[in-house]
C-alpha cells in the first residue's frame, strides 16, 4: 500500500467519524507541530456516542448510567504515514479525570493493551477503538461509583456503630458514661482557596488520640461535598502522655503532599492536632505550585486556631528532635 493510498484511507476515516460523532467531537488539530496529521476527540459519555444501531444492545441500566454522566475522556490521535497500511496511529491520553474517577496507570495500560489487540495492518481502527473505550469507560465508571458507594455506606455505618454503642450505655452511671463515650471533636473549616480552577480548603480539629483521627476523617468524609474532593490529604501530630509525639500522613492521592503537610506541623511545632485538606480539581495541571497552595490553606487556618505562634515559629530548625513514631493505620 502506497503513501498515497495510506492518506486517502486517513482523509476517508476521517470524513467517516466527523460525520458519526459530529465534527465538535472529532477535530482536525489545526495547532499541532507533527510533521503528520493530528486529531483531537472527546468521547462523551452520554446518548449522542450510541450510534442508533447499538441501542438495542444498550440496557436501561447502562443507559440510565450514560444519561445521568456529562463525564468527558479526550484523546489526541497522531496518524503516521505508514497508518494504516503496517503502524498503527499513535495517541494521547489527554484526560486526568473521566468525571471523578482518576486515569491512572492501570488504565492507560489497558487501553494500550487493548489499542494493539484491535489494530489490523491495511485496515483503519479509529472507529473500533472508539466503540471499544466507550464500552471500557462506562464499566470502568460503574465500578468506580459502586465502590465509592460502598466505602461511603461503611463510613456512614462506622459513625453509626459509635452512636449506637455511645447509646447503649445510657443505663450506665455518668461516671462510666463519660470514660467510654467517644465524641467527635470540633472540627473548624478553613476559607476557601482557589487557583486556575482548583479548590482548595483546609479542615482542622483537636486531636488527642487515634480514636479521635478516625473520627474526625469519617466525619469529615459524610459530607459529600468533601467525600467527592479529588484529594483529601491529611497530616497530624499528638503528644503522648510519655512525651513521645505520634505523627502520621495521607496523601490521598496527592503523591508526597502529606508528608508536605506533616512538615509543616513539625515546622511549627503543632501538638495534638489533625489537618486535612480537600482539594477538587479544576481542570488545570498546576505543577509545584500545588503543594504551595495546600501548605497556605493548612498555614492560615492553624494560625486562626492559634497554632501558630511567633515563639514556635522562630525555632531553629535545627534544633534538638523529639522522639517520634509513625503510625501505620
Amino acid at each position: 500500500m502506497t503513501t498515497n493510498e495510506n492518506q486517502e484511507l486517513q482523509q476517508e476515516e476521517f470524513v467517516a467519524l466527523s460525520s458519526i460523532f459530529g465534527e465538535e467531537a472529532f477535530q482536525l488539530d489545526t495547532f499541532s507541530s507533527e510533521p503528520y496529521l493530528a486529531y483531537t476527540f472527546k468521547l462523551s459519555l452520554e446518548n449522542n456516542v450510541i450510534l442508533p444501531e447499538e441501542k438495542s444492545n444498550i440496557t436501561e441500566q447502562d443507559r440510565n448510567f450514560i444519561n445521568k454522566s456529562s463525564r468527558e475522556f479526550t484523546l489526541r490521535f497522531h496518524f503516521p504515514p505508514e497508518y494504516p497500511s503496517s503502524e498503527p496511529p499513535s495517541y494521547e491520553i489527554k484526560s486526568l479525570y473521566c468525571g471523578t474517577l482518576k486515569i491512572d496507570q492501570s488504565i492507560k495500560d489497558d487501553i494500550e493493551k487493548n489499542f494493539k489487540r484491535l489494530f489490523i495492518p491495511g485496515e483503519v481502527v479509529i472507529f473500533s477503538w472508539i466503540e471499544w473505550l466507550q464500552d471500557f469507560m462506562i464499566n470502568k465508571l460503574k465500578i468506580y461509583e459502586n465502590e465509592d458507594a460502598t466505602l461511603k455506606n461503611m463510613i456512614q455505618s462506622e459513625h453509626q456503630i459509635i452512636e449506637i454503642v455511645h447509646f447503649a450505655n445510657v443505663a450506665n452511671t455518668e461516671e462510666q458514661l463519660n470514660e467510654e463515650k467517644i465524641e467527635c471533636p470540633q472540627i473548624t473549616h478553613g476559607d476557601q482557596f482557589e487557583h486556575k480552577k482548583s479548590i482548595f480548603v483546609a479542615h482542622l480539629a483537636s486531636v488527642y488520640n487515634l480514636q479521635q483521627v478516625k473520627l474526625v476523617r469519617s466525619t469529615l468524609l459524610l459530607d459529600k461535598k468533601i467525600a467527592k474532593a479529588s484529594h483529601n490529604i491529611m497530616a497530624y501530630r499528638i503528644v503522648q502522655e510519655n512525651g513521645i509525639i505520634l505523627q502520621d500522613n495521607d496523601d490521598d492521592g496527592e503523591t508526597a503532599a502529606g508528608g508536605r503537610l506533616l512538615h509543616l506541623l513539625q515546622l511549627v511545632d503543632a501538638k495534638n492536632v489533625i489537618v486535612i485538606v480537600s482539594r477538587w480539581f479544576g481542570g488545570i495541571l498546576l505543577g509545584p505550585e500545588r503543594f504551595k497552595d495546600i501548605q497556605n490553606c493548612a498555614r492560615d487556618l492553624l494560625e486562626k486556631c492559634g497554632y501558630i505562634t511567633n515563639s514556635n515559629e522562630q525555632k531553629s530548625s535545627g534544633r534538638n528532635k523529639k522522639k517520634s513514631t509513625n503510625i501505620i493505620k
